[in-house]
């Protein structure tokens, strides 16, 4: 084996060894989810070396310069080619998109930021140049509401639609071409996401079943019963892709494994609907959010619960994990978003307080040093996720929000409202 680059992969922070082995060229992934900001670099070297055999002392010099600049990345938000975004800084409105007739469902950013999806109650998916806040593609042929929207990560060369005219769509974004419709469910489709490797999409429905397609016939390949109620969340663990898990209003989380139709196993404990379900970076944790007024996480492995968080006063309604899988954060109706160590004793980290109306998503800046929450108050909220402190609120828009994202760079927001428009911030 001969190594011939290091990259850096910096949400979460880690390594990727580029080497040659018998002609083909291979690459090594290593992960170094504990780097921060005491992390001494000459130690962290001096124990990648002993525990990895592509790193020489010839390449001494070249890993600690990945290794510094990984722990800057975790010093401050925004990775290389990007500007910094410190803790202090401010967002402003740079585009407003306008061109939808009904309210949005959904947004997501692609992985370098450039472009973004928004579905909407008026059947369509639009495809749209963050840059210039032109419109690229609509991506029209569904029947009903647009209800799931997701680029393909990384490539981010095909978007798969979900929709509650029974049906799911891949596309491509570039042209708007249907390249698959994906047929079977009984009931409108709610979540709609594809494979780590691109080559599988899973579908989540109203129907009780969650359904896994081949990505490039359109094929379905199972479907997965045995939920008593809808289906309204779904993840594939983010390494493999070889593991599915689903989330119903019938208050469990099924575990699935891909290559087969059996479910492996069933997290149950939730006493009302589920609303979210994520897998941690590493799948070795699931979190899930329900209406009964508590979190969970559990043992992926086990399939047992760790915790039981209950701390919230009304129903939780979104759950999610830093990049780095160290930490938890929830919303609910109640206002308030809270954070939780999911590394150690799981206590209650910080809580974030100053919404006038329910918390209905909530997601980590890809550094982790802020959270993002979206509010049917009208505005979203940048909170400091050390302290808890409000660092700014993100107004304007005329009705309620209830879908953002941060852009993989850390240097975007996006806000999605029921008053028809989705507005850029940077």
């Amino acid at each position: 084996m001969k190594l011939l680059k290091i990259h850096m992969r910096y949400h979460p922070p880690g390594l990727i060894l580029e080497y040659s082995q018998k002609g083909a060229v291979k690459s090594r992934e290593i992960d170094l989810l504990d780097l921060n900001s005491k992390s001494d670099i000459p130690t962290l070297a001096n124990e990648l070396y002993t525990r990895e055999v592509l790193l020489t002392e010839d390449v001494k010099d070249q890993l600690e310069q990945c290794l510094t600049t990984l722990k800057k990345r975790v010093e401050h938000e925004g990775p290389a080619g990007k500007r910094f975004i410190p803790l202090t800084s401010r967002f402003y409105i740079y585009k407003t998109l306008m061109t939808h007739v009904l309210p949005l469902t959904n947004v997501a950013f692609d992985k370098s930021g450039e472009r973004c999806l928004s579905g909407s109650y008026d059947r369509t998916c639009k495809v749209w140049d963050v840059e210039s806040g032109s419109e690229l593609a609509t991506l029209t042929g569904h029947q009903n509401v647009v209800y799931s929207v997701s680029f393909n990560f990384p490539a981010c060369d095909h978007v798969i639609t979900g929709s509650f005219d029974k049906s799911a769509k891949i596309w491509e974004p570039s042209s708007g071409e249907c390249l698959a419709t994906l047929w079977g469910h009984n009931g409108e489709v709610v979540a709609a996401q594809f494979s780590p490797k691109g080559d599988h999409a899973a579908t989540g429905s109203m129907d009780h079943t969650a359904k896994l397609y081949d990505v490039r016939t359109g094929d379905e390949l199972h479907t997965y019963t045995g939920h008593t109620a809808e289906v309204i969340a779904l993840q594939f663990d983010p390494n493999e892709g070889r593991r599915l898990i689903t989330g119903s209003f019938d208050g469990t989380i099924s575990m699935w494994d891909t290559r087969m139709k059996d479910r492996v196993s069933v997290l149950s404990g939730h006493e009302g609907e589920i609303s979210n379900v994520q897998f941690n970076w590493d799948s070795s944790l699931v979190g899930s959010s329900s209406l009964d007024g508590s979190a969970r996480l559990w043992d992926a492995r086990q399939s047992s619960c760790l915790a039981t968080i209950s701390t919230h006063s009304d129903e939780v309604l979104d759950i999610c994990f830093d990049w780095a899988g160290q930490r938890m954060a929830t919303s609910s109706s109640d206002c308030s978003a809270r954070i939780y160590d999911v590394k150690g004793d799981f206590k209650e980290l910080a809580i974030m307080k100053g919404h006038r109306d329910e918390v209905s998503k909530v997601c980590f800046s890809p550094a982790g040093g802020c959270l993002l929450t979206a509010s049917a108050d009208r505005s979203a909220r940048i909170w400091n996720s050390s302290t808890g402190n409000c660092t700014q609120v993100l107004s304007g828009h005329e009705g309620e929000i209830f879908s953002c994202a941060y852009s993989y760079a850390g240097d975007a927001i996006i806000t999605a409202s029921k008053d028809n428009t989705c507005r850029i911030w940077r």
